[in-house]
C-alpha cells in the first residue's frame, strides 16, 4: 500500500514536454531553457530509472514504513528534479524526454499537480526523420512507432483538453509567438532572449539525450523545410487527419 496518496513533493508542479522522437523537442527544450526562469535539462529518461533494494532487511524496513516500490521510485525522481532545479537557480523545471510519453500516468501519480505540453509534427515528416536518422528502423517500423506515440499523446490531451498543443511547424515558423504562448502557460513573462538559444549553455548535444544534428547545433531556429510530394495513406493518414495535417502531396523530407 502506498504511503501517501497525495504526496508532498520537492518539485510540486514540474512540467513535462511530451512528443514522439524526431519531432523537434530538442529545439523547444533549448528555447525554454534559454528563459531566465525556466530550466529544461537534456533528456532524463525517468521511464527507466528505478530504486533497487538489494537487502532483505532494507526491503522489510521500507515495507514497515509503508513505502512501495513505486513510492521509492517516485521519491528518486522527485529528488533528481529538485536537485537539477536547485543547481540551475531557476523557478520552473521542464523535463523533455519523449519516452515520458509512455509513462504519463506514472508522472501524474508521482506529481498530482504536474503540467504537460504536447508537441506534434506532421506524422509523415516524423517517419522520414526516423528513417533518415539511420539507427536501423525502416519505414514500417518508424510508422508503427509514431502511431504508438500518437496514441499516448492523444490520451494526454483527451484527459486534459487544456493541455497546450504545439505544432513543430508553428514553432519553427513563428517561434516568438509560440514561446510567448508557452510562457503564459508556465506563468513566466516572455523573454525575447530565449529565441537566441545559441547564446546559452544547454549541456551536451549528443545522441541518446536529445537531438545532436547540425541544425540544433547552429543555435538558430530554422524554418521548416518544404516537403517532397507524397500521399500519406493508411493509419498514418488517419493520424494526419486527427492532428489536422494534410494527407495529399505531403512527405517527410525534413530532418
Amino acid at each position: 500500500m502506498s504511503v501517501a496518496p497525495d504526496p508532498v513533493r520537492l518539485v510540486p508542479r514540474p512540467v513535462f514536454l511530451l512528443s514522439s522522437i524526431r519531432s523537434g523537442s530538442t529545439l523547444l527544450r533549448c528555447l525554454l531553457d534559454s528563459h531566465p526562469a525556466v530550466h529544461a535539462p537534456h533528456e532524463l529518461h525517468l521511464r527507466y530509472l528505478h530504486a533497487t533494494i538489494t537487502s532483505e532487511y532494507t526491503e522489510l524496513a521500507m515495507a514497515t514504513l509503508g513505502y512501495s516500490d513505486n513510492d521509492l521510485r517516485y521519491l528518486l525522481w522527485d529528488g533528481i528534479l529538485a536537485d537539477r532545479l536547485r543547481r540551475s537557480g531557476k523557478a520552473v523545471l521542464v523535463d523533455k524526454s519523449p519516452s515520458n510519453t509512455f509513462i504519463h500516468e506514472d508522472l501524474r501519480r508521482c506529481w498530482p499537480r504536474a503540467r504537460f505540453i504536447v508537441l506534434r509534427r506532421h506524422p509523415a515528416d516524423i517517419v522520414a526523420s526516423i528513417v533518415n536518422a539511420d539507427d536501423g528502423r525502416d519505414e514500417a517500423e518508424a510508422t508503427e512507432l509514431v502511431l504508438r506515440y500518437a496514441r499516448e499523446l492523444d490520451a494526454v490531451v483527451d484527459r486534459d483538453p487544456g493541455t497546450p498543443v504545439v505544432q513543430y511547424e508553428d514553432l519553427a515558423g513563428k517561434p516568438a509567438r509560440v514561446c510567448a504562448e508557452l510562457c503564459r502557460f508556465l506563468e513566466v513573462p516572455f523573454d525575447e532572449s530565449m529565441l537566441d538559444y545559441g547564446r546559452h549553455d544547454h549541456g551536451p548535444l549528443v545522441y541518446g539525450i536529445g537531438d545532436w544534428g547540425e541544425k540544433i547545433r547552429s543555435g538558430k531556429v530554422h524554418a521548416p523545410w518544404p516537403p517532397a510530394a507524397r500521399t500519406v495513406t493508411g493509419e498514418l493518414a488517419e493520424l494526419c487527419r486527427r492532428w489536422r495535417y494534410p494527407t495529399g502531396d505531403r512527405s517527410g523530407a525534413a530532418l
